[in-house]
């Protein structure tokens, strides 16, 4: 009788490389979408920063919340974000404008956000999709509508631009889309784990 196959969740070590920092990920199944959950540990303007993070897509990877525990120096930081069926987005409730219809969450704080828009996105590599994520930026922990483009180079090499960041860069993924180097900013430690839900189509 053969054995029932388990699901093993891909999972990723990164250090921060514009500071001291790192943040554990791991990428599972959850009911009929997926779950991304980590900490991120760094320091933010010397502050010692402490982070858990929690985001749930569904089947096509489309962005329907996530939550943020945890504390920046002193300050305790706590929250989560959900979108609800017209397409609203809304922080502990209260609605945030100028992100109606957004299907991508990208928290400032760690690469693991980029894998649910290249996943959602399903490029082909040598096309192009510019695309808006409900942006967490931790300068003043707002979240704001953020244009990026991503056109897919290779089987795991994606061009990247962040247009009001003045940001370019190629982006290198393993076979799941998890980030394996984010240029000046993030670069894995661990090695690729596997992951029974086959390549990144």
């Amino acid at each position: 009788m053969p054995l029932e196959k388990v699901y093993h969740p891909p999972t990723v070590l990164w250090r921060r490389l514009d500071m001291e920092g790192m943040d554990a990920c791991s990428f599972g199944a959850r009911g009929d979408g997926f779950e991304i959950s980590g900490t991120a540990l760094y320091l933010d303007s010397h502050q010692p920063t402490s982070l858990d993070y929690r985001v749930s897509c569904n089947s096509d990877w489309s962005s329907q919340s996530a939550s943020v525990k945890g504390w920046v120096g002193c300050e305790k930081r706590e929250f989560s974000i959900s979108r609800d069926v017209a397409g609203a987005w809304a922080i502990d409730g209260v609605e945030i404008p100028g992100v109606d219809g957004l299907l991508d969450i990208d928290l400032g704080f760690t690469p693991a956000t980029n894998t649910n828009a290249i996943n959602r996105l399903r490029l082909g590599v040598g096309d192009e999709a510019e695309t808006t994520a409900v942006w967490l930026d931790t300068d003043d922990w707002c979240f704001k509508p953020l244009t990026q483009v991503y056109r897919r180079l290779s089987e795991t090499e994606f061009a990247y631009c962040s247009p009001s960041h003045d940001y370019t860069a190629t982006l290198v993924t393993d076979d799941f889309g998890i980030i394996r180097l984010y240029p000046q900013l993030w670069t894995a430690i661990s090695e690729p784990t596997c992951s029974d839900k086959g390549p990144l189509a």
